[in-house]
């Protein structure tokens, strides 16, 4: 089976994101003990070798680790591979404002601080940038982009459209007429201008197979890195992850 690879163009544009050089990416590898999780920093590397039977994004510094896949023990840990606390819980939430939201084997919920004692659930704060979010909207079988629920920005010209984060949003873009959409399927990423900054090159063998292309299921950006897929079939689906340069880190 042939390896997929993806290509980006990338057109030059500077994208402007907060960066965060701690900011670490869960990666699956295979390793003499089975596949095990660890992280990569931005440029690719493993920083935190694999070692985690199941592993959680991370977020504000710490991050949810399994040693056991079906243990109820979690661990977080910091950018540092340090144990920051223990705790049991059948299912551990990023943490957002300072808090983590964790529920039991029975369904009850209760959320927890940065130091792993239980707190009670405070708000976040009210953003006032949200009313600045451009949100998409469907019209006449495409999609475009609005502010709020009048002010028409990008027009509805695209196959499929996606939420914005750190001011990049994906989209499939017809470039050509063979080009259609799979399901969670997108072939570039946006700016709020419409600008195309980052298109999935197609790639086809010899018999006229799709080798690679298109980002399936994007995330969100998280300090100018972009998990996706390579495909929907989940027995070949592939995780990989592409900066805001346009490079591909895994």
């Amino acid at each position: 089976m042939k390896a997929v690879v993806i290509i980006l163009i990338f057109l030059s544009v500077n994208i402007t994101s907060s960066q965060s050089l701690d900011t670490l990416y869960p990666v699956k590898v295979y390793t003499q003990a089975g596949y095990k999780y660890g992280y990569i920093n931005r440029e690719g590397n493993i920083t935190i070798k694999p070692q985690f039977a199941f592993a959680r994004d991370f977020s504000e510094g710490r991050a949810f680790v399994k040693i056991v896949n079906n243990s109820s023990v979690w661990l977080c840990i910091n950018t540092s591979n340090l144990v920051q606390f223990e705790i049991e819980a059948e299912y551990a939430f990023d943490f957002i404002n300072g808090q983590a939201k964790m529920i039991n084997k029975n369904d009850s919920t209760f959320f927890i601080d940065t130091l792993g004692n239980r707190c009670t659930f405070k708000a976040p704060p009210i953003d006032f940038n949200a009313k600045k979010t451009l949100i998409p909207f469907f019209d006449n079988l495409k999609w475009g982009y609005k502010l709020g629920p009048e002010v028409i920005v990008l027009p509805a010209i695209y196959e499929v459209a996606g939420e914005f984060s750190e001011n990049l949003a994906p989209v499939f873009i017809k470039f050509n007429e063979s080009d259609l959409p799979e399901d969670n399927c997108y072939n570039a990423f946006i700016d709020k201008q419409g600008n195309v900054l980052i298109k999935a090159e197609l790639k086809y063998d010899d018999r006229g197979h799709l080798e690679s292309g298109y980002f399936y299921s994007p995330g969100n950006w998280v300090n100018g890195v972009c998990r996706y897929y390579t495909s929907n079939d989940p027995n070949t689906k592939e995780v990989k992850y592409n900066r805001s340069d346009g490079k591909i880190i895994w």
